[in-house]
This record gives structure tokens, C-alpha cells and sequence, in this order.
């Protein structure tokens, strides 16, 4: 219980921190068929090619950060997600599977002094500062938008583990 305090007084911190972004209008109406998207990236070493990296703003803080072409965790790696109350309003509390378990793992370890940028729907939300690893599998994701959307991607996160098969 206490790494669970720990986790996310550490994820909610380094957010705050970094900073959050507003999600664009409609970014949560999505057709039939389409799927929420959360995808989760390292910062990029600057060692790598430009060509296997790509740069993005987090708004409202102005923060440019490169991040690698392919993300470390997506959706499909979300066994739950549940809205979570925050001096800010919701944030969206997301519990690997065993595998996101051990990518955030060893992600957090590798990472360290390093930013995670978040993407939702393939817009920026957040981005966090990496100051201690994370073993227990969960992450929890605050931003700027609103206590509607952040609903809409818990409901279509646990909408897609289900259609996964996953408890």
C-alpha cells in the first residue's frame, strides 16, 4: 500500500511539475469502431538519429521534448483504468498487465533523470519526470482536461481490455 502512495504521490508530483496540456476540442469524439489511445514514450538520447525520433510541445508549459518513434507502453498493455480525484480534477489511474508491469519497470529504471511524454489520442497531455521506479504496475496520468474526457478514456481503456480478455 505504501508503494502505491508512493507511486502515485510520484507519478501526480512529476506531473505537476512538468506540466499538463488542455486536449483539443473533440479529441474524445471518436467514430464506431475507433479505439482510445494512450501511448506512453521515452525522451529520446540525442545519440539517436533524427530520423528514429520525433519532437513534441507539451502545451501550456511550452516544454519541447524528443521522444522515440514507437512507444515503451500503449493501451493494449492496460489491464484497468479508473478515474482517480486530484487537487486538479480527475486524472486517469491506469494497472498494467504483467508485461506493462515490467516495460514500466524497467522503463522507470533505465529512465531516470529522463522525461515519459503521454499521448492520448495521439495528442500530448503530460509529461513526467522519472525519479524513482515504479514496480507495482501502476501509473497514474493528470492533465487539463476535463472530468468528462477523462471519463470517456477510462470508459473506452476498460471497453478495450475487455474486448482483450483481460480480468
Amino acid at each position: 500500500m505504501q508503494t502505491l502512495k508512493t507511486a502515485l504521490c510520484l507519478a501526480l508530483g512529476g506531473t505537476l511539475l512538468a506540466g499538463c496540456a488542455l486536449l483539443p476540442p473533440g479529441l474524445f469524439q471518436k467514430k464506431p469502431g475507433e479505439e482510445v489511445t494512450v501511448r506512453i514514450y521515452d525522451e529520446a538520447s540525442a545519440a539517436l538519429p533524427a530520423e528514429n525520433r520525433q519532437t513534441v510541445e507539451i502545451p501550456r508549459t511550452g516544454l519541447k521534448l524528443s521522444i522515440n518513434l514507437f512507444p515503451t507502453l500503449t493501451e493494449q498493455n492496460v489491464q484497468s483504468a479508473e478515474l482517480y480525484d486530484t487537487a486538479g480534477g480527475k486524472g486517469i489511474f491506469l494497472r498494467f498487465d504483467p508485461h506493462g508491469t515490467i516495460l514500466l519497470d524497467e522503463m522507470t529504471t533505465r529512465a531516470r533523470g529522463q522525461y515519459f511524454v503521454v499521448l492520448i489520442n495521439n495528442h500530448p497531455v503530460s509529461a513526467w519526470l522519472v525519479d524513482q521506479r515504479i514496480i507495482n504496475g501502476q501509473f497514474l496520468i493528470e492533465g487539463d482536461f476535463t472530468d468528462e474526457d477523462a471519463k470517456k478514456v477510462v470508459d473506452g481503456l476498460n471497453e478495450l481490455s475487455k474486448k482483450n480478455n483481460r480480468p
